[in-house]
């Protein structure tokens, strides 16, 4: 029998799967490891879906997307994000995941690398790998709330350098880039000659200030934009997602959809546009349920005086468990085992997560309530 393939062998696997994993085969335990919203879908999108199910729209569809769904994806680009992207360069993608491994695969050639944030979502190098590449940290320090320095990270840029992938708002940290910064670091990758992968799934999901996209900094089409309907509109399931692409990437980005997917799910599609093109009034109540959720968190950890970086956005916040044990890994799976409670430890987000824990902010103010107290009852008891 021939071997497998060592890239695939290799790939290292997502922490917080590894707990979730686990999660679900315990019936009463508190899940604040995934970011998962609580919200069903609302209605007009699963009406939309239905009524295209009941028509027959269950067809193969072209690669790229539903002309009518890359028109409401590129109206909701100009409303939202101030971007001005025809249907043409738009895909539709199998969530923000499936544009990003086929924007990894369009980039790189084995052995290229990728700039990618640390902490940072695991995902990412994941792709990277799976690609060929090799994927390089750049640091988001705590103690910088979490945001890059540009300044101190050209010696990260070699000759196989091929593009920085900027998360804002940030999953794992909810850090947001201020405008200012965002340009300085679409300034760098243009010094650089970098291609710049923008993961932007929780761009309306911001709390303070307000979310800058890198394309509306670029002026020689080097930015790559991701977007999804999974958090903005409660359509974790329905995986659809869609890269905003420069002219000179478009046609490749599209045809990589062919072997990768095919098409994305022809009534998901539908259910896409109805989102896009429906009442947006589920967007702000979600995301004032987030930022109720926020403030309750942060409260709580101030109050037992733990150090706490305030997310802008996103729906998630690092707790630092170290005085309990600076084993993040550990930590989160003995507060499972022991106490019922999931949370994604924070060395699977790199090696800026060490001691630390993702909570996911999107459950409900009981489980924050309950399961962000155990966590904080284990650390104190540890610390005494």
């Amino acid at each position: 029998m021939q071997p497998l393939s060592p890239t695939a062998v290799a790939l290292p696997e997502s922490g917080i799967r590894r707990i979730t994993n686990i999660a679900v085969g315990m019936p009463d335990c508190i899940r604040l490891e995934m970011g998962e919203p609580q919200f069903a879908t609302p209605p007009h999108i699963c009406e939309a879906a239905a009524r295209a199910a009941r028509d027959g729209f269950t067809k193969y569809t072209v690669s790229q997307g539903l002309m009518s769904l890359r028109e409401a994806m590129s109206a909701k680009l100009l409303r939202v994000n101030g971007l001005e992207v025809p249907p043409e360069r738009i895909v539709a993608t199998n969530g923000a995941l499936s544009g990003l491994f086929t924007t990894c695969l369009a980039l790189l050639g084995r052995g290229d690398e990728m700039l990618i944030p640390d902490p940072g979502w695991p995902n990412w190098e994941m792709m990277i790998l799976a690609a060929g590449g090799r994927a390089v940290r750049y640091a988001t320090p705590r103690e910088a709330n979490f945001l890059p320095d540009p300044d101190t990270m050209h010696a990260l840029v070699t000759p196989r350098t091929r593009a920085i992938l900027l998360n804002s708002p940030s999953n794992p940290t909810g850090a947001v880039m201020p405008g200012p910064l965002v340009k300085r670091m679409v300034a760098f990758a243009r010094r650089h000659d970098l291609w710049v992968v923008s993961d932007e799934c929780y761009d309306e999901c911001v709390f303070d200030g307000e979310h800058i996209s890198p394309a509306r900094f670029d002026t020689d089409g080097r930015v790559i934009s991701l977007f999804s309907c999974s958090k903005t509109y409660a359509m974790t399931g329905w995986r659809v997602g869609y890269a905003a692409v420069p002219e000179a990437a478009i046609a490749v980005l599209a045809k990589l959809q062919q072997p990768v997917l095919g098409n994305i799910c022809s009534i998901a599609q539908k259910a896409a546009e109805a989102a896009l093109t429906g009442p947006q009034d589920c967007v702000a109540e979600m995301r004032d349920f987030y930022r109720d959720r926020r403030g309750q968190a942060v409260a709580m950890l101030k109050a037992a005086d733990m150090p706490v970086a305030t997310p802008g956005g996103a729906f998630y916040v690092m707790v630092d468990v170290s005085r309990s044990n600076p084993d993040a890994t550990a930590f989160a799976l003995d507060l499972l085992h022991r106490h019922g409670v999931a949370v994604a430890p924070g060395e699977t987000f790199g090696p800026g997560g060490a001691g630390l824990v993702r909570v996911a902010l999107c459950a409900s103010g009981e489980a924050i309530t309950k399961g962000l107290g155990t966590l904080v009852e284990v650390v104190r008891a540890a610390a005494d």
